[in-house]
């Protein structure tokens, strides 16, 4: 019951906050402004990224959000920012839209709490255009075998406080799984809990892989 309630009325503010510390906005000025044409965000949360979208190079952005309060702070946001949106509530795994209809496929800090990580990439990759780019910037598997010991012994108490999140994703290694081949790939530390706070960023684009 207490998961439960927590789940709905605590844990969607707690992610709100969380996700804008000074370490995250950076990386977002890192991806978000290489978004360009019909954009399709992943999980968008909040809304956080949308101060950084550089807007003359975006025609239309999309998203979907399966929280109910974050779908909400993303609209305040969208109009705070002059965003004509176009938000859906519904989760990443079951995308209702076209094959091959957007230019760029974003995801931030979401790829760690979609039950089904793998349905929903191959979701992106249908949606994506051929010549079309995926962006991503993500928290996951730590390089260091006793960080990365540690991520796994706190999974179990980070997924209950983080909305199901996990901290071990090979985030490169699923991102190539789907078909996606990368084109630009970072990783480090940033500040923070180390099991929390190692990064990937980059960009990717269709492979020749069927999934």
């Amino acid at each position: 019951m207490f998961q439960k309630l927590y789940d709905r009325y605590l844990c969607p503010h707690v992610i709100n906050w969380a996700m804008q510390s000074k370490s995250i906005t950076k990386q977002r000025e890192k991806v978000v402004p290489y978004a360009s044409g019909r954009v399709l965000e992943i999980g968008i949360g909040s809304g956080l990224n949308f101060k950084h979208y550089k807007q003359s190079n975006i025609k239309e952005i999309f998203a979907v959000e399966p929280d109910s309060t974050l779908l909400e702070k993303a609209k305040i946001r969208a109009k705070e920012n002059n965003i004509s949106l176009n938000i859906q509530k519904i989760p990443a795994e079951s995308l209702p839209f076209e094959n091959n209809s957007f230019d760029t496929v974003l995801s931030t800090y979401t790829m760690c709490s979609i039950s089904n990580l793998q349905l929903a990439l191959n979701e992106m990759k249908r949606v994506l255009k051929k010549d079309g780019k995926f962006i991503f910037s993500e928290h996951g598997k730590s390089p260091d075998l006793n960080i990365y010991k540690w991520q796994k012994r706190l999974n179990p108490i980070q997924k209950r406080i983080g909305g199901g999140c996990h901290l071990d994703i090979n985030i490169p290694s699923v991102i190539k799984y789907a078909g996606f081949e990368l084109s630009d790939l970072n990783s480090m530390y940033i500040p923070g809990p180390r099991f929390l706070s190692y990064h990937y960023w980059g960009s990717a684009f269709l492979g020749d892989k069927d999934v």
